[in-house]
């Protein structure tokens, strides 16, 4: 073991150059091959990693050594530097250090942030005719430091004259864990149902990759795509077949963060020869009232390029109603990690 001997000022950053000279003041960055040094007496100072000879830090920077990133404070004694990380010293070149700046104070990150809303619509008329139409969406996302679970639930039923028109329940729920700001690895599990197009059941459950495009405060954009694995019963008729999935999810702000724009779309490429795609899409609009009370228009798509014999290709419904957050309004922005 080395004694350590380092002597250090106490009040000012040091650096000592290879002609001998010392100068006191504090360390900016060093990026670019050049140390960034605002002197005491001297102002800012640029000079070349190859003509420092030692450096000394009183704060704690990060420092990227060999693409590899370590947070510690520059220390020096006897003509060689040293990088003190907590109670551990390793013997480090400045002609070495590709970069390193002030180390920020971690944010503070909540270990879970769970967001909720709920959009309702109950409609009853009678007199010549008698209609009853119900839709429910339930939409719940909970974010994490690197990761976003979103969970998704449709109920969508419609009678005419007692006879039932419309029946279908769609539940979704899809994971993402961020491992760059910007891509993602992705699970995904869907359930749906629709009687009225002998649909008995669609069980889906995929996994992929996506990409970010941007998140912005008034703005997010992510695409993914990933295979799946498909268990239907239609009519009755049990089948399985292997699935490409592609998905896109788009959000738009205005009027400070009180009006949003989204769409939403999932295509299921089926391989079973003759089953073809089945897409779905939720498009609208919301507008805030309060800070837990929006109203909201929105479109619900379904489509299949062959749908079961008797079932029509398109489900369109359209919805215009108020919707309730348990939560308070989140004027974040809509995709959590900013590093991973």
């Amino acid at each position: 073991m080395v004694a350590l001997m380092f002597v250090r000022a106490l009040v000012a950053d040091s650096v000592t150059l290879s002609n001998g000279d010392s100068i006191t003041g504090s360390l900016v960055a060093i990026k670019d091959n050049k140390l960034i040094f605002d002197a005491a007496f001297f102002g800012r100072l640029e000079v070349n990693q190859r003509f420092v000879s030692t450096l000394e830090t009183e704060k704690t920077y990060t420092v990227y050594i060999s693409q590899q990133e370590k947070r510690g404070i520059f220390e020096a004694g006897d003509g060689l530097n040293y990088l003190r990380i907590g109670d551990q010293i390793s013997a480090i070149e400045i002609g070495a250090v590709q970069s390193a700046e002030r180390a920020k104070r971690p944010t503070p990150v909540l270990p879970l942030d769970l967001r909720s809303r709920a959009d309702l619509a109950l409609v009853f008329s009678s007199g010549n005719s008698t209609t009853e139409n119900f839709n429910a969406l339930w939409e719940s996302k909970l974010r994490q430091k690197n990761g976003e679970h979103k969970a998704i639930f449709l109920r969508n039923t419609e009678k005419v004259e007692e006879i039932t028109s419309k029946d279908l329940v769609d539940v979704s729920y899809g994971y993402k864990r961020f491992f760059s700001p910007v891509w993602y690895a992705s699970l995904n599990t869907n359930f749906f149902r629709d009687e009225l197009k002998d649909i008995d059941q669609r069980l889906t459950l995929g996994a992929g990759a996506g990409y970010q495009v941007f998140n912005t405060s008034s703005s997010a954009l992510s695409t993914e795509l990933g295979l799946s694995s498909v268990q239907e019963r239609l009519a009755g008729e049990n089948k399985s077949s292997p699935a490409l999935r592609w998905g896109i999810d788009f959000q738009r702000y205005f009027l400070d963060r009180k009006a949003e724009a989204f769409y939403r779309q999932s295509l299921l490429a089926i391989a079973e020869e003759g089953r073809g795609q089945v897409i779905t899409s939720s498009t609208g609009l919301r507008y805030a009232l309060s800070d837990r009370v929006d109203a909201a228009l929105r479109a619900d798509l379904n489509y299949e390029t062959n749908p079961p014999i008797g079932a029509e290709s398109i489900d369109l419904t359209y919805s215009c109603l108020l919707y309730t957050s348990p939560s308070p309004r989140d004027l974040s922005t809509s995709r959590m990690p900013s590093s991973a």
